[in-house]
Formats: C-alpha cells, structure tokens, sequence
C-alpha cells in the first residue's frame, strides 16, 4: 500500500502529465485546487506544509530529471546515428 505520500506524488504528476499533454489553459490554477482535494481526501495525514515541501522537492526534481533526460536522448539519437544533437560550432563565445 502506498503511503500518503507517495499517493500525492503519484497523483501530482498525474495531474501534471495530463495538464500538459491536453493543453488545457490555466492548468497550474486547476492542478493546484484538485491536488489540494488529494490531500484532503486521498492524503489526510500530509498537512498543507508537508505537501508543499514535498511538491517542491518534487519539482525541483522533475527539472534536474528534464536536463538529464534531454542529455540521455542527445546521447542516444548521437549513437543511432552518428549526428550530434547540438550542432552549435559557433565557439565565439569561448574566448
């Protein structure tokens, strides 16, 4: 059984996922009343604190995991094909 926890982690990127990949406008208002909800009836013993600091950690996560997720794939379309994936060979600014 998932702790309360990890519930609001599950269902925060959940919430995340679908709110992006449907575009729908204003979906960070909507997340955050319906993760609030979670919290109140899926998460009872997470105080508004408590989920906040977890929500944060998670999305300070959720960047690192993007930045090294789009290095993983550079690296991965470079190796299947041979082509880098920055092709900036501009190195003015490396004076």
């Amino acid at each position: 059984m998932l702790s309360d926890r990890e519930k609001l982690v599950l269902h925060f990127v959940a919430m995340m996922t679908i709110g992006k990949m449907t575009g729908v406008s204003h979906h960070d208002k909507i997340i955050s009343k319906m993760i609030e909800e979670v919290r109140q009836n899926r998460c009872r013993s997470l105080s508004p604190g408590d989920m906040e600091d977890l929500l944060g950690d998670v999305n300070e996560e959720m960047v690192s995991g993007k930045l090294m997720f789009e290095q993983l794939m550079g690296d991965t379309i470079w190796s299947m094909t041979g082509e880098r994936p920055n092709k900036n060979t501009n190195w003015r600014d490396m004076k």
